[in-house]
């Protein structure tokens, strides 16, 4: 019985910890950041001041985990509509281009205003993978994280979500709603 008394009470400490306590990443500033969107437009992460959002990296040619990753991102569009800001990263900017892009936002329902897919040029978008939200380098395309970062509303990253875990999916749920 003492066994679950200390299980329960750890499992409560644990779900009561700050996202940066769990992933051991200080909350920190999220990189400023300015590419091409699926629709031509320039686009700069001010656009993203006073809103919560999530960062993702992908590519549109990719048939593994990058459909898992915004699949769960149009489920999260449906789920809390406007109140939440998404930005996904192509790592394969030579190939994503406008009509490619714009193609595959259509296909995820990616909403104009709510989700912006991103062409970064390859140097700069490693940079920011990299140094900017401190995930993996994509030296590859299929070589990114499928990992969404939690931005707040004051532009501090809080945390990251792995897109193909149930569990992280249900937690960053819970952060979203403590946001709006």
């Amino acid at each position: 019985m003492r066994y679950v008394t200390l299980f329960i009470v750890l499992g409560m400490l644990m779900a009561s910890c700050k996202p940066e306590e769990h992933t051991g990443i200080p909350v920190r500033p999220a990189p400023s950041f300015k590419g091409v969107d699926q629709n031509g437009q320039q686009f700069t992460s001010e656009a993203l001041k006073g809103t919560p959002w999530l960062a993702s990296f992908f590519f549109t040619t990719c048939q593994s985990v990058c459909p898992v990753l915004n699949a769960e991102q149009r489920t999260l569009v449906n789920e809390f509509g406007n109140k939440l800001k998404f930005v996904s990263i192509s790592t394969d900017p030579s190939v994503d281009t406008g009509a490619t892009l714009a193609a595959y936002a259509k296909e995820y329902g990616a909403v104009p205003g709510t989700w912006w897919m991103l062409n970064i040029p390859e140097t700069e978008m490693r940079e920011l993978s990299t140094k900017g939200f401190l995930l993996m380098d994509p030296k590859e395309p299929e070589m990114h994280s499928t990992r969404l970062v939690a931005v707040d509303a004051e532009g501090m990253i809080q945390g990251y979500f792995d897109s193909s875990d149930s569990l992280e999916m249900q937690r960053l749920r819970t952060w979203i709603s403590s946001q709006l």
